[in-house]
């Protein structure tokens, strides 16, 4: 969101800036395209009749007083010349004594570009008659005052308010989206029962429509993922009664049954508690979908968690070699030891399954750039390239899983693809990720990654 607020706040900039500039720029042209310069010729008549006065009356010396004067009017200055062309005041630009000796009459120049803007000349006589030259120049007002300073100042005065006004315009058309973005945020962790400021509700604008329609599609989000919850609740709850009277009639059934009936009394009992397995995994990722309370989470030694639950795997798998081996034994992270144990076990488990017989399960963990990452890998014929993100969707499983024999079964493998998708959400909850790949030796290796603690030794 800072670049979308740097960038409307440099619009307003740059914006402002070059109107400012375009702004002096017609103000040094104005008199081009306006008659302001050829109306100033006007006013000459009065200098020359004054001029003409103070010279029949006072001489040479009172008109030179006269001429000093205008050194208080910096946008006007007049110049004599007595009838030999010299002129009364020792420092005359060269362009006005060009223009003085110039043989084109007594036409005024006039050069709305130039310093000087406007030439008038025009003859005086003294009491004996004899003619001076009098010359009266017309400065631009930009020349006046040093254009460069001119439009410097501009700019600068420009930069100071329309920065002032540009940033209160920028913090004013980006909050409201500040605002939202964190309800965005707040909405993508998990929480959807999110609350849009009222600031931004209650405006008009494209801003507040796109508020108010975030608000709803939260509020019909929840109510759809509610629904969806309690009717997995309800489902499985329903589920599990009639499960539970066949249990009971299965076991009276066993009273009664002769020899040849006992497999076939053991393939309803095992399917059954498949049944009752896969329940109790969907009812996990129902509640792994919510967003949990983390008020009792508490930091959790890796090792111990991998330790038990390997230790539990050997003792189910006699015939499994599984290798565990910690770079930190004192690796830690916050978060629910039941859960973490839950999701390394359902890991360890399907490795387990996977490997070729003969071969073993890898664990190893490590602390790297203030995570634990676990590493669990497989000796078994791993899994297609195009299939590695699937397995992490509920009810995914690769063609060799399918393929598993009954016996397989009967020794307690459910296999019903939840495994991995239960860990990974359980990760997910954690602020951690997992990850799924093909060792280069062959097998499947998950790369469990979550964030570290210090220490509490």
């Amino acid at each position: 969101m800072q670049g979308i607020f740097l960038r409307i706040y440099a619009a307003f900039l740059i914006t402002s800036l070059v109107a400012a500039l375009v702004t002096l720029t017609l103000a040094v042209y104005y008199r081009q395209w306006s008659n302001d310069s050829t109306n100033l010729i006007a006013p000459t008549g009065g200098y020359i009749s004054a001029a003409e006065l103070i010279l029949q009356r006072g001489g040479e010396p009172l008109l030179l007083e006269w001429l000093l004067t205008f050194s208080r009017h910096p946008s006007v200055n007049a110049y004599v010349f007595d009838h030999q062309g010299i002129s009364l005041l020792a420092d005359v630009p060269a362009d006005v004594r060009t223009y003085a000796f110039a043989a084109d009459s007594y036409q005024a120049r006039i050069n709305p570009l130039g310093q000087t803007e406007i030439l008038v000349k025009a003859p005086i006589q003294d009491r004996d008659g004899n003619v001076y030259l009098l010359v009266v120049e017309f400065l631009h007002p930009l020349a006046v005052f040093n254009l460069p300073a001119y439009i410097g100042w501009g700019l600068v005065a420009s930069l100071l308010l329309f920065g002032v006004l540009g940033f209160i315009l920028s913090r004013y058309l980006t909050r409201p989206l500040l605002s939202l973005r964190q309800s965005i945020r707040s909405f993508a962790s998990g929480r959807l029962a999110v609350a849009v400021a009222d600031d931004v509700l209650l405006r008009k604008d494209e801003v507040g429509d796109l508020g108010r329609e975030f608000a709803q599609m939260a509020e019909r989000l929840q109510k759809l993922l509610d629904g969806q919850q309690q009717l997995m609740r309800d489902v499985s709850h329903e589920l599990r009664s009639p499960l539970a009277r066949i249990a009971v009639a299965l076991e009276l059934a066993r009273l009664d049954a002769v020899v040849e009936q006992g497999e076939h009394l053991d393939r309803i009992e095992l399917e059954t508690s498949r049944l009752d397995e896969l329940i109790g995994d969907l009812l996990s990722m129902a509640r792994l979908e919510a967003e949990e309370a983390r008020q009792q989470w508490q930091p959790v030694n890796c090792l111990d968690v991998i330790e038990q639950v390997v230790a539990d795997a050997r003792f189910e798998h006699a015939d499994g070699d599984v290798r565990l081996t910690a770079d930190d034994p004192h690796c830690q992270v916050l978060g629910d030891a039941r859960l973490l144990a839950s999701a390394v076990e359902n890991i360890v488990r399907n490795a387990l399954l996977h490997t070729r017989a003969g071969t073993g399960v890898d664990i190893h963990l490590r602390r790297t750039n203030g995570e634990c990452q676990l590493i669990i890998r497989d000796h078994g014929p791993g899994v297609p390239e195009h299939m590695l993100e699937d397995l992490l969707k509920p009810f995914v499983r690769s063609e060799q899983a399918r393929e598993r024999s009954l016996a397989s079964l009967q020794q307690g493998h459910r296999g019903f693809g939840l495994g991995l998708a239960i860990a990974e959400r359980i990760v997910h909850h954690h602020h951690g990720r997992l990850t799924l790949a093909n060792h280069t030796g062959g097998g499947l290796q998950v790369t469990l990654v979550l964030p570290c603690v210090a220490d509490a030794n």
